[in-house]
């Protein structure tokens, strides 16, 4: 199986959301508030327009057919910034990039892909100047937690989020 990362193009929000909408369709029902997909038709819209970004992985064997997704958000000034959690303020929050939704496809998955994702966001968040990486994970969801504290993140918080979903909220600053 050969997978190809590449940073998404606008215009390729919608095949994005698509990928999404369907890790979340096939989730067993106790692990669906592992995952928050309200906004997803939003993020479609802020990737195709270049606001947001998304890595996606493409399984060059069948045709270049999605096997995953990750999402990056670009809070700036808005409230949601979850600089916040860390005490950031002023030009800090501006150097915040929220690793906001990973989503893998169940043939895909245990080849580390949602890793391999966020280290490609990573390397590029680094070279735009980004400072603060952050995301939230469901204490529950063993794989994204160890996915996330493998690659150097620390949580900053603990609470509710997304309509009274558990969350940790985690750093990294690079």
């Amino acid at each position: 199986m050969k997978l190809n990362i590449r940073r998404a193009e606008p215009g390729e929000g919608r095949r994005t959301a698509e990928l999404v909408k369907a890790v979340f369709a096939v989730m067993q029902k106790d692990q669906k508030i592992w995952f928050s997909i309200d906004a997803i038709d939003l993020e479609a819209k802020r990737i195709d327009s270049g606001e947001d970004m998304a890595f996606l992985a493409e399984d060059g064997d069948e045709g270049n057919r999605l096997a995953g997704v990750f999402i990056v958000e670009f809070p700036g000034d808005r409230g949601d910034n979850m600089g916040h959690y860390a005490g950031l303020s002023g030009e800090q929050l501006q150097q915040v990039a929220h690793m906001d939704t990973a989503a893998v496809l169940p043939d895909y998955r245990g080849q580390k892909l949602q890793r391999r994702l966020m280290e490609a966001a990573e390397a590029e968040l680094r070279q735009q100047g980004y400072r603060y990486l952050m995301c939230t994970v469901h204490p529950e969801n063993p794989y994204s937690r160890e996915n996330i504290l493998s690659l150097g993140y620390e949580k900053v918080w603990e609470g509710l989020k997304y309509g009274g979903k558990p969350r940790e909220v985690m750093l990294k600053t690079i």
